[in-house]
């Protein structure tokens, strides 16, 4: 494999799919197959159990509560679910298949969290999940395993939300929405978009607007000026060029990174739907946004607007949280 296909950035070493056999979770598998194979990262496929309910541990094991015979039965389902699993991925990935490391579980806790937990033990770079599981796709709601994923993970999230879409990354929106991370969630995008060769990366800066984000007319009387907004338009588009320009990239790269078009789009509205609106209207496939996590930071509005981008998104969503980028990883 030539270094040119390799992030120089970020070296992906262990990607993680979070799987319950389903459609969603299938197009994840596939997606993070595609990118383990450019990056050479290893691939764990994993899927939870729930905890054997107490009620029926013991009506089943009435006299032995917790011993040999409930740790027999409880490997025997594990064994059977990890076979399942075996041939699921064999259906999914073919000949690719032995590439792929499937690990079959007991949830510890929650059955997300424990997928998290999961995460963080495998050592992962990247996680992806499905959007929904058994439930039909719901406009405005994504699965509340899905949902505690973009609340609590610690680690990039690659969220499906379009199962018909494989990885083409032909255009990347990244969400400028944080001046202290914007060049460092740039330059993860575009350590992302390096692993494809085809792919283009814009951004966008919304400038909050009154009008939006005053639904009760609080402050009607405190709404800036048009001069006003074109100067802040002109403050976060200048912002956006300084995060383009502080990119340092060996020179073996550079005519890969100047193919890149780096528009930027400033518009004025919500910011969650500023970020959604754009998506649509340039055609993107994968829009990268920050998050931040409830027991971190409880007041940080990113928590709140990548909650609303992935759930309304029409595009798979990568959600990267500050954490992540600030630990320097």
């Amino acid at each position: 494999m030539s270094d040119i296909s390799r992030s120089y950035f970020y070296a992906l070493q262990n990607l993680f799919v979070a799987s319950d056999f389903l459609t969603y979770a299938t197009q994840g598998l596939m997606i993070a197959h595609d990118l383990s194979q450019r990056s050479n990262a290893s691939l764990t496929c994993f899927n939870v159990l729930e905890k054997f309910p107490a009620i029926m541990r013991d009506i089943v094991f009435p006299y032995a509560a917790m011993g040999s015979d409930e740790v027999e039965i409880l490997n025997e389902l594990r064994n059977g679910i990890a076979a399942r699993g075996q041939r699921y991925i064999e259906n999914t990935m073919g000949a690719d298949a032995s590439h792929v490391r499937l690990k079959v579980d007991f949830a510890r806790d929650s059955m997300a969290k424990s997928i998290l937990h999961a995460a963080s033990d495998t050592n992962a770079d990247l996680m992806f999940s499905g959007a929904y599981g058994t439930k039909p796709h719901t406009t405005g709601i994504i699965g509340s395993m899905a949902a505690t994923f973009v609340a609590y993970t610690r680690i990039p999230l690659y969220l499906i939300k379009d199962p018909t879409q494989h990885a083409p990354h032909k255009k990347i929106l990244v969400a400028f929405l944080d001046p202290s991370i914007d060049a460092q969630l740039l330059a993860w995008a575009v350590s992302f978009a390096m692993f494809y060769p085809d792919s283009d990366i814009e951004i966008v800066s919304p400038v909050p607007d009154i009008e939006h984000c005053d639904p009760f007319k609080d402050y009607a009387g405190f709404a800036p000026s048009e001069r006003q907004i074109e100067a802040a338009r002109v403050c976060v588009t200048q912002r956006a060029k300084v995060a383009v320009q502080s990119l340092s990239v060996p020179f073996l790269y550079e005519p890969h990174v100047k193919q890149m078009s780096f528009g930027h789009h400033a518009p004025v509205q919500s910011t969650a739907q500023a970020v959604l609106e754009t998506a649509d209207k340039i055609g993107a496939d994968l829009i990268v946004v920050p998050s931040s996590q409830p027991y971190l930071d409880s007041d940080n509005p990113l928590r709140g607007i990548a909650r609303t981008v992935t759930e309304y998104a029409n595009q798979n969503c990568l959600v990267i949280p500050v954490a992540f980028l600030k630990s320097g990883r």
